[in-house]
């Protein structure tokens, strides 16, 4: 499927809904979600000890920006120009930290950086409505870091889509490449609304592991938020040793276990 295709239709869901998203702002910052996720970002942050640039794929508008410490370089991408010019001014602005921010009008799946450009890459809240998750968007996050650079994202959940259209959505992907462009074309028109991409957590790992990332944490996270209810996969990586070595030896504590055993502690 041409996931750049829905480029449009995405931009003009955004630019209906552009305008309200400052008051969801303030209402998300205020919820426990958003305080778990502002955690997770500050300790990730704050964890290398020195400068670091970070990239935020899905940047919105800006809503994250606050919580990241000890960043010299912050650079927003997003497909849309009306979420672009309201990070601009982010919510929570005078505790925004980052010595320079840059916002770039992207398509995510067409952006390109030079190899080793990030310390840290986030992304929240993207993949799951009209752009998937996919191993050359992986594959991209992998080669953009640093050799100790990590990797925070979330994505929804299989759990959230109904058996049926589960069901649905399987078939149409195995059958989709084999039909001809123009049939291709009936069922992305009859897609009225954005297409809908989850994941399992197997399908997650799978992923993680296919484009180099060796070390990694997998969770489900259930939000509760009064903007979206459903169950996220967040997973939080480390570049750690290239595609084709050993994984870290079983015994190590690396440093993503201890992220784990924070968000135990947070859940218990």
């Amino acid at each position: 499927m041409d996931y750049q295709a829905f480029e449009e239709r995405l931009v003009e869901s955004y630019r209906k809904v552009a305008d309200r998203y400052r008051g969801d702002d303030e209402i998300e910052i205020c919820t426990e979600n958003h305080q778990r996720v502002c955690g997770n970002l500050r300790r990730i942050s704050s964890s290398f000890g020195r400068k670091i640039r970070v990239l935020d794929v899905g940047c919105g508008t800006g809503r994250h920006f606050h919580c990241l410490r000890n960043v010299q370089l912050l650079v927003g991408v997003d497909i849309s120009p009306e979420m672009l010019r309201t990070a601009g001014e982010p919510v929570r602005k005078q505790d925004v930290s980052a010595e320079e921010i840059q916002l770039l009008r992207e398509n995510v799946y067409d952006v390109s950086f030079p190899s080793a450009s990030f310390d840290f890459i986030y992304s929240l809240g993207l993949f799951g409505y009209g752009a998937p998750l996919t191993l050359e968007m992986c594959r991209k996050f992998y080669e953009w870091l640093g050799s100790d650079g990590r990797l925070y994202l979330d994505a929804i959940e299989i759990s959230n889509v109904r058996p049926l259209i589960r069901a649905r959505k399987k078939l149409k992907k195995l059958v989709y490449p084999l039909l001809p462009r123009s049939m291709q074309r009936i069922l992305d028109e009859r897609e009225n609304h954005l297409p809908f991409f989850a994941l399992t957590h197997k399908d997650l790992e799978e992923l993680m592991r296919a484009s180099g990332f060796s070390d990694f944490v997998i969770c489900s996270n259930v939000c509760r938020s009064p903007l979206w209810k459903g169950v996220h996969l967040e997973c939080v990586a480390s570049k750690g040793s290239a595609p084709g070595q050993s994984e870290p030896r079983r015994g190590t504590r690396s440093l993503l276990t201890a992220y784990a055993l924070q968000w135990l502690e947070y859940v218990l």
